[in-house]
């Protein structure tokens, strides 16, 4: 390489960067000025918001045969102490309809329950308005300080020694400082935060530098010149990259000031401590994680045929980016476990570590090694994908376009995955509608997996036969799937314990997944029907129908099936399912490439969520399980898939 003209291309590109006033304002100005707007508008929405909520007046109603008694514990414990709250009881004759119309904020509702008389009281309120939601809950704090008063009143009046609040004291006492409590709050979210701003930051310089450059077509002039491509390249690639380091610095400089000066208002207890030995550490990591953002964002740019076509890529790599940084926000993750291997998330995770004064100095090195090895892969990638003439000038007039049809499928198919997952991701989630079971399922299914998937056969004229594999089997097949049901769901939770010991899921976010995901009320048949049934036919439609169609030339048996079972396994977002999640769809894509078929992979799909679903509701413990029962699961499962191996020839049709 010649460093000369490196350092040419480099001030060049630079220089462009800068006459480009709309890139240099939305890729610099605009992060460096996120994190004040951001602080001053937090602090001035909280303070109105608090001032709101302090001032309004919340009326309410109190209907029921306990009302009065209601009325009087109000009473006697409304004294001023509870921040937020000034009620005031009016009438309605129908309470329901006032507090759909605005007229109140919340009523009470009393009743007795017949069983054993003892009185019950329910608060209702709109929780989409927000002093609806504030005044229940003050009016439930009330409530509960005015029945443990009246406990204290009764045991006083039946001779108790003394009060309830003397006998067996509990005090909490943390041992941590508080800059490392601080130290831990921020940390959990620092390299999210910069990583946003690196990538939002350092699209702009990348679609400019190659994309905008194909456009106004300056880049065949450049490759016209004595420079080679790998300066050409790396000069890019230092430039994006000094771009997010920028970021990085702009925005640790304005924390510092806004928190060493005290230019807002912080909360209680809040302190951070920075020694020159932590801000190194924090340069040494960042560092490489600017550089590989700046790789990937340049192989982004070099991909697409325009700035627009860029812009689309975009958004889904920015997520797929994001996933990874959100390890810090996992507890009981630390550097010193297999975190470190894993780019980006080894970082947050650090970051975390450093933050709270308690640096690992030898797991710092190893994460940036790891680290910058990644970003050399990415930078030595990009750099292969710009000597490709395809990708430099691509042809404009290239047979798939104009032809369309399964050619053009083939080369459009991830970009349509990429899509897909970013609907799931971004959209269902921001949906009120799709937030219950039933519609999140539905739609995920139904409208992004099947539907989705159906509208690529229309468009690109694919035959539905050969894109989805509708092709018939042995029955020696449906016996070697069922075989494979009980086996593989044994191998995946094995699987997921593996994962458990190096990436721990704590116990308490695996119980509120399955109480938050799954409704209690539900019956037996639905619960099988949206969890097992739906899923395997609309997936397998998607993932082993036209997405393996659309891959199945470009790529090796092996390497299909693993690229399709790990593109499975990012569709189930949640941190501690991807690895499980691919696993099995790893296995189901083997079984489709092995009997060219579609029908077998849905049977043991469907299989092995009603299977889940019948353990948890039998309370069959699979984690109880000693590795020598997983040993034996993986012996049958082999088997059942040597009974597919053998009938692949005439199952599937291929030599």
């Amino acid at each position: 390489m010649n460093w000369g003209t490196l350092r040419l291309l480099y001030i060049h590109e630079l220089k462009m960067l800068l006459r480009a006033r709309r890139t240099v304002v939305m890729s610099i100005v605009v992060p460096a000025l996120i994190m004040p707007i951001v602080l001053v508008g937090s602090k001035y929405s909280t303070d109105r918001r608090a001032r709101a909520l302090a001032e309004t007046t919340y009326r309410y109603v109190v209907t029921g045969p306990e009302a009065g008694r209601v009325r009087g514990l109000i009473r006697d414990n409304v004294d001023g102490t509870l921040p937020q709250f000034l009620p005031e009881e009016t009438s309605a004759a129908d309470p329901a309809r006032s507090l759909e119309n605005g007229l109140i904020h919340f009523y009470i509702q009393t009743s007795r329950n017949p069983a054993d008389a003892v009185p019950v009281v329910q608060i209702v309120f709109r929780g989409d308005r927000d002093v609806s939601r504030n005044g229940s809950e003050r009016m439930s704090d009330l409530l509960r300080r005015a029945r443990r008063n009246q406990a204290d009143v009764l045991l006083a009046a039946r001779g108790f020694p003394a009060g309830p609040n003397q006998v067996f004291p509990v005090e909490p006492e943390s041992i941590a400082s508080a800059a490392q409590v601080t130290g831990s709050d921020v940390g959990r979210f620092l390299t999210v935060i910069l990583v946003m701003l690196m990538f939002t930051g350092g699209s702009i310089v990348a679609m400019d530098i190659i994309a905008g450059e194909k456009e106004r077509g300056t880049l065949e002039t450049l490759l016209t010149t004595a420079a080679g491509r790998a300066e050409i390249v790396t000069a890019k690639q230092l430039a994006i990259t000094s771009v997010g380091i920028f970021i990085a610095l702009i925005q640790a400089l304005n924390f510092l000031i806004y928190i060493r000066f005290r230019l807002i208002e912080l909360p209680a207890g809040f302190a951070i401590e920075l020694p020159l030995v932590s801000i190194l550490n924090l340069l040494l990591l960042f560092l490489p994680l600017a550089a590989a953002i700046a790789a990937v964002l340049l192989m982004l740019s070099a991909y697409a045929k325009t700035y627009k076509e860029a812009q689309l890529y975009f958004f889904p790599v920015y997520l797929l980016g994001l996933v990874p940084a959100l390890a810090a926000v996992l507890p009981g993750i630390r550097s010193r476990s297999a975190i470190a291997l894993v780019p980006i998330a080894n970082v947050s995770v650090a970051v975390r570590e450093i933050l709270m004064g308690r640096p690992d100095q030898p797991m710092i090195f190893v994460t940036f090694g790891v680290m910058a090895v990644t970003g050399i892969w990415l930078m030595r990638t990009s750099a292969r994908m710009l000597t490709r003439e395809d990708i430099i000038a691509p042809g404009h007039f290239e047979a798939e376009t104009l032809l369309g049809g399964p050619g053009l499928f083939r080369k459009r198919v991830l970009r349509w995955f990429a899509l897909m997952w970013a609907v799931i991701f971004a959209v269902a989630a921001n949906i009120p509608q799709l937030s219950t079971f039933r519609a999140q399922l539905l739609f995920n299914e139904v409208v992004v997996f099947a539907g989705a998937s159906l509208l690529m056969i229309k468009v690109y004229r694919l035959n539905i036969r050969e894109a989805l594999s509708l092709r018939s089997v042995r029955p020696a097949v449906w016996l070697a799937a069922l075989i494979a049901i009980p086996a593989g769901h044994v191998m995946s939770f094995a699987v997921f314990r593996l994962v458990n010991t190096v990436i721990p899921a704590p116990q308490q976010l695996l119980e509120q997944f399955s109480r938050d995901f799954i409704p209690k009320d539900m019956p037996a048949w639905e619960l099988y029907f949206f969890l097992a049934v739906l899923p395997a036919i609309c997936e397998e439609i998607g993932f082993r129908g036209v997405l393996l169609y659309g891959l199945r030339r470009k790529l090796k048996p092996v390497e299909l099936a693993l690229a399709v079972g790990l593109i499975f396994g990012m569709f189930h977002i949640t941190l501690f399912r991807i690895v499980p999640t691919a696993f099995m769809g790893v296995i189901l894509t083997a079984v489709a490439v092995m009997t060219g078929s579609i029908f077998p992979g849905i049977l043991i799909h469907m299989g092995n969520n009603a299977f889940a679903v019948w353990a948890a509701d039998s309370g069959l413990a699979l984690q109880s399980l000693r590795w020598s029962d997983y040993g034996a699961a993986a012996l049958i499962f082999a088997l059942a898939m040597w009974i597919m191996w053998r009938t692949r020839a005439s199952s599937s049709g291929c030599p």
